[in-house]
């Protein structure tokens, strides 16, 4: 079977996509990796301080007048990186939402944090499915053949694949993976994270960056 991926990035977070088609395609079909850094400045990457990421952006395609929505507030960014619409049509202003319903999540208390897995779940059944109300790009890319992953944190990770969150469709690993409150993923997935000799379960966030980094990285070229 040809197979070929499409990666989506998010702070660490990285999409790939594989068309599951067993017919040859009539031209040759591409991974595709979209990579955001979180908090990089763009004049920081260089030949001489990020060597490999200097290849990667000039071999590439560069975005070379991106901007934040909202310098600093994650999800308000990740759901435009996400659906390509400005926040007045996905309504997701800030880390931290007033949902007008009793969050589980929350307390009961009517105002939730959207980096979290179970929060993003709550809002999405409160607003019919979507509580972005637009499609996103991995949804947009699974209607063409493709099967899709996002890897990265808490919150915008999801945010990328909103719909999907029961490990049937796309695949979603965050800090939460392997925890009560994570994202489930396929069978498949935990077997090969197994057979790749890995914790079946994400280091924690208060762990070095360089300690989630390593994990991330290996899940994604070792299994995924």
């Amino acid at each position: 079977m040809l197979r070929t991926r499409l990666a989506l990035a998010f702070t660490l977070a990285v999409a790939l996509a594989v068309p599951a088609v067993a017919k040859a395609p009539e031209r040759p079909r591409h991974n595709v990796i979209i990579f955001v850094a979180d908090g990089l400045r763009y004049v920081s990457v260089t030949p001489k301080t990020a060597p490999t990421l200097w290849r990667v952006m000039h071999q590439g395609v560069n975005f070379t007048n991106s901007h934040s929505m909202y310098p600093t507030i994650t999800t308000v960014n990740a759901s435009a990186i996400a659906t390509g619409h400005y926040i007045g049509d996905t309504g997701n202003f800030g880390n931290t939402l007033y949902s007008g319903f009793p969050s589980a999540e929350s307390g009961n208390a009517p105002i939730g944090l959207m980096e979290n897995d179970v929060m993003l779940g709550e809002m999405n059944d409160r607003f019919g499915g979507n509580y972005l109300n637009e499609e996103s790009l991995l949804a947009a890319a699974r209607r063409q053949g493709f099967a899709t992953a996002v890897m990265g944190k808490v919150g915008p990770t999801a945010i990328q694949d909103i719909t999907q969150r029961d490990g049937t469709g796309g695949i979603v690993i965050d800090d939460g993976f392997g925890k009560p409150k994570g994202i489930p993923v396929a069978r498949d997935i935990l077997d090969g994270i197994k057979a790749a000799g890995l914790d079946a379960t994400a280091p924690a966030s208060n762990a070095p960056n360089g300690v989630q980094q390593k994990y991330m990285m290996a899940v994604a070229t070792q299994v995924v």
